[in-house]
């Protein structure tokens, strides 16, 4: 078979197999639903870049040959995704306890836009699924012979970080139409601000729960 042919099935395989990982409902998925509705689509979209970034660290982290040191080390993990779960559950209890209610396209602040980005980024770094993602999926469609892996692995890294960006901005985008609703003004928006929060909770609990098992 042709090395361009053989190139182009690897990356094919790869954003099939990327996309539905991705759109499965998961932590980064979780926390960008409840961003959008605790403080607004614009922080949110900085979630969403900031677990781009954070994805991203990992890929160059098992790039560089410590992701296998790093999956091998339960303590490390452990540490790594119980820290991310105590930041993301004091902000959620920020949300649920002291937001105040934000109509649609109002003004966010320098500190909540900070909170998102960085947020965002312990979401990725953390995720289970990107270990998984750049452990396993992204090296078995590289092919055999690359010469260089490290340059060939972070180079296919990108296309579920591509992929990553555009689903999570549609998962914001369909959380925002819900929350911009007419229906959802005052005291209504009061209740998704909690709820908001209360996803955050929940995806800091499930995060604190996968590493203890």
């Amino acid at each position: 078979m042709p090395v361009e042919l053989t190139a182009f099935n690897g990356v094919l395989g790869l954003v099939l197999t990327s996309a539905v990982l991705i759109a499965v409902p998961g932590p980064s998925i979780m926390f960008l639903v409840g961003q959008t509705i605790a403080v607004g689509r614009r922080n949110a979209l900085r979630g969403v870049i900031g677990n781009a970034i954070g994805t991203y660290c990992v890929a160059v982290i098992v790039a560089m040959g410590i992701g296998t040191l790093l999956m091998r080390s339960d303590h490390v993990l452990i540490f790594i995704r119980l820290l991310g779960a105590v930041v993301l559950l004091g902000i959620g209890f920020q949300y649920l306890l002291f937001s105040r209610p934000m109509l649609a396209g109002g003004k966010s602040t320098p500190r909540k836009s900070q909170q998102s980005l960085v947020a965002g980024i312990i979401v990725g770094a953390t995720n289970p699924k990107a270990l998984i993602m750049f452990g396993s999926i992204v090296p078995s469609f590289m092919g055999d012979g690359a010469d260089r892996p490290i340059v060939y692995l972070l180079v296919f890294s990108l296309i579920p970080i591509g992929l990553g960006l555009v689903i999570d901005a549609a998962w914001v985008a369909a959380a925002h139409v819900a929350s911009s609703s007419t229906l959802f003004s005052g005291k209504r928006l009061r209740l998704f601000n909690i709820i908001g929060g209360g996803l955050m909770i929940s995806m800091a609990t499930l995060l604190a729960a996968e590493a203890l098992h």
